[in-house]
């Protein structure tokens, strides 16, 4: 997991956990912009995974293995 994932991830977990606090106190629709931030960051997260495991499964395809080195045959006699 790349840093940027990370700071996303936690970003949307700290304002989840901002948006129950502020839904306990002044109700849900007073809180209702931090849990559309939520949502908007974690279909954001979501998408940069799946960026970067396409990218990871596109690098292995493409990759050429090595060609074993082969000896030449000897004479029989």
């Amino acid at each position: 997991m790349k840093l940027e994932q990370v700071i996303i991830l936690s970003v949307a977990v700290v304002l989840f956990v901002i948006g129950v606090h502020q839904s306990f106190l002044y109700g849900v629709m007073a809180s209702y912009w931090i849990f559309m931030l939520i949502a908007a960051l974690l279909f954001y997260y979501k998408l940069r995974s799946n960026r970067y495991r396409q990218a990871a499964i596109k690098d292995t395809l493409t990759k050429k293995k090595a060609p074993k080195s082969v000896k030449p045959r000897q004479r029989l006699r």
